[in-house]
Order: structure tokens, then C-alpha cells, then sequence
């Protein structure tokens, strides 16, 4: 009788590994159009936070460039979580710096990231011969690409030292 069970258990464990290691295939149209509705979101996702950590970097560009020149014991407010603290330009550059370096790699791998979710998107748009109203075919990538450089143009402006 355990035995039974334990073996109805292994099935259903290998059952559970098998549907997560490779997603299954859409049955209807229905599940097609979700999963590629799911799928344009997720990198909507993924652009909408490349574009916040590159605006990050902007503003700590910006404040590394404001304080480099300083003298390092002169007073710096830093704003660390919702709290504004004194500080001098010596304990804050190099935080800011490290900062900077960190959003640095965590933009590179979401940007990577969000390379191969638009690539799977696009593989599975031309799979399934699906077509979006109002966007003529490739006009998704090019507006993509034309909204990226316009993240890169703009600059955040004012620093308080």
C-alpha cells in the first residue's frame, strides 16, 4: 500500500518537473494571445526598470561630477531613505561612487535580460503569425530602439552642495 503511494507520489513529482523545466504549449487562441499579452508586459517590465536605473546613473553621474572638485571635509546632505543627512563630501563620494557602480551591473543584467525576453517575444510573435493592430510589422522594435536613445539624452538637473 505505501509503496503505492510513494510510486503515485514519484509520478507526480516528475509530472510537476516536467510542466516547470519547459512551459507547455498554448491549446487555444485564447492562450495564445495571454501568454503573449504576459509576455509584452513582462518586457514592458523589464524596459520601464532599465530606463529608472539609467536615469539613476544620470543623477549619480551628476553628483559624482558636483562634488568630485570639492574639498573633501566640506559639509554634503545626502537623502538615505526619505532621511536627509549630513555628511562630508569625503564619507559621501566614495558611497556614491559604489552606488554607481552596483546600479551599473544591475542595469547589465537586466538589460541582457530584457535583450532575450523582447528576442523569445519576437520569436513567439513570428511562431504564432501574430499581428498587432495599429503597429506594422518591426515597428515594435523601432520604436523600442528610438525610445532607448531618448532615455540616454535626457538628464537630470539640480544638486545641492
Amino acid at each position: 500500500m505505501r509503496e503505492r503511494e510513494r510510486e503515485r507520489e514519484r509520478v507526480r513529482e516528475k509530472e510537476i518537473m516536467s510542466t516547470q523545466s519547459q512551459p507547455r504549449e498554448p491549446q487555444s487562441e485564447q492562450e495564445v494571445v495571454q501568454r503573449f499579452s504576459a509576455m509584452r508586459q513582462e518586457v514592458s517590465a523589464l524596459y520601464q526598470k532599465v530606463s529608472e536605473l539609467d536615469a539613476d546613473l544620470q543623477e549619480h553621474d551628476l553628483v559624482i561630477k558636483a562634488i568630485g572638485g570639492m574639498e573633501s571635509k566640506r559639509k554634503c546632505f545626502r537623502l538615505v531613505g526619505g532621511v536627509l543627512v549630513e555628511r562630508t563630501v569625503g564619507e559621501v563620494l566614495p558611497a556614491v561612487t559604489t552606488n554607481k557602480q552596483g546600479i551599473t551591473g544591475i542595469k547589465e543584467q537586466l538589460q541582457k535580460q530584457f535583450e532575450l525576453k523582447q528576442n523569445e517575444l519576437k520569436a513567439f510573435q513570428e511562431k504564432y503569425k501574430i499581428s498587432v493592430r495599429g503597429e506594422e510589422p518591426g515597428q515594435g522594435q523601432q520604436a523600442s530602439k528610438a525610445a532607448e536613445g531618448s532615455a540616454n539624452k535626457g538628464a537630470i538637473q539640480g544638486v545641492l552642495a
